[in-house]
């Protein structure tokens, strides 16, 4: 089963922590809305058991992770069909560690220079924002941005694809933000600013720079106290909410960016037809030139660890993915998610578990997306994905 590293990037009390606990209970049971489930090794399960079980206590929150703390989690993404059989086509490794490591590093600690030279290698990036300090941001406190800083420094070292997460957004949709606002007025400041057009010039910047609103515990667990900094507990039990989007991204991204890349190294004729008609166009002229995707597939492996991992266990599903979205942009039947997760269900081998993840995760995060507006920045050229 290949695996896709992954590093999360925060400063600390950025709840990286508390976001993968939270991922875990939601995905680790298989419920209806979603069709799949994660498996993490048992060590690892009782240990996001144990940090999700202090965020259902009363008026207890996790203890941040100790400076030392480094974790690597492996949430395998399952399918049980309809039959009762299990398939896990693809794992993804979350490295986990005290924010510390990045606000004040020192290079003489093994374990944060092993940090800063897995943050090197990624090749995707989730940047968690704190939402309590976003909110405090936007009105006008500006020591997010003095954090955030040292983690940009660190993070444009990776020419990984980069996303944003903002963490409590209970906090910031109770005060009436929506991800637009909140993306707009990062934006006004002019280190975030150049930040992200930088992301978008590099080379993991083919697929866009997403904004991601995330609730570790849902709309109506918790509220910011008195004090304006402390999460007070309401009572009740938490509902997770888009804390699964940052996971389906990544393997979206991960076949799309690929894509993109093939489309920059196309022949002219293969440039004007990308541009002539974006997406469609450029799916369609894929599909008809498999051969060229497969020779694509082999460079691209040469280069790329996480290409390799495409090339050897997930090719035939790259080569499903350009045909099944020629159908998608054609008449976006694709788009029925529910239709798509039964499909899925009805799966008899790890090769159609894995396409049917790839129609559902398009779908989930298309609806997503209709639902944030303006939560995904592209590069402004023509483009299949824009």
């Amino acid at each position: 089963m290949p695996s896709i590293p992954v590093t999360v990037l925060g400063p600390a009390e950025s709840g990286k922590t508390v976001y993968l606990a939270s991922l875990f209970r939601r995905l680790a049971i298989p419920r209806p809305d979603l069709g799949f489930h994660v498996q993490l090794p048992p060590e690892q399960s009782t240990r996001l058991n144990r940090i999700y079980q202090q965020i259902t206590s009363p008026n207890v929150w996790p203890d941040p992770e100790r400076r030392a703390a480094i974790w690597e989690w492996d949430f395998a993404c399952s399918v049980r069909t309809a039959r009762n059989e299990t398939y896990s086509p693809f794992s993804i490794t979350y490295l986990d560690y005290s924010g510390e490591h990045l606000t004040e590093p020192d290079g003489r600690v093994e374990a944060g220079a092993r940090v800063l030279r897995r943050i090197e290698e990624s090749e995707f990036l989730l940047v968690l924002l704190d939402g309590v300090k976003v909110l405090r941001f936007l009105e006008g406190d500006l020591r997010l941005m003095e954090e955030l800083v040292a983690v940009f420094g660190h993070m444009l070292k990776s020419k990984g694809i980069v996303h944003f997460v903002i963490t409590k957004w209970d906090v910031l949709a109770a005060a009436g933000h929506t991800v637009q606002a909140v993306m707009d007025c990062l934006l006004q400041h002019p280190d975030f600013k150049d930040t992200v057009e930088t992301l978008l010039r590099s080379p993991g910047g083919a697929k866009g720079v997403r904004f991601i609103p995330v609730s570790s515990v849902g709309l109506d667990f918790a509220a910011l106290g008195p004090d304006g900094v402390t999460m007070v507990k309401k009572g009740g039990f938490p509902s997770p909410m888009n804390v699964e989007i940052p996971f389906m991204a990544v393997l979206m991204d991960l076949f799309a960016a690929q894509l993109k890349e093939l489309e920059r190294q196309g022949t002219p004729e293969s440039q004007q037809i990308a541009q002539s008609n974006q997406r469609l166009s450029w799916v369609r002229m894929a599909r008809d030139r498999m051969p060229l995707v497969r020779t694509f597939l082999r460079a691209a492996a040469a280069r790329s660890p996480v290409m390799r991992l495409v090339r050897d266990h997930m090719a035939e599903a790259f080569l499903q993915f350009v045909e099944t979205q020629a159908v998608a942009y054609s008449d976006r039947v694709e788009q029925d998610i529910s239709r798509l997760r039964d499909r899925m269900l009805q799966a008899t081998s790890e090769k159609e578990a894995l396409a049917g993840l790839l129609a559902l995760f398009h779908a989930k995060l298309a609806e997503f997306e209709a639902e944030h507006p303006g939560s995904r920045l592209i590069k402004k050229e023509a483009s299949w994905t824009a």
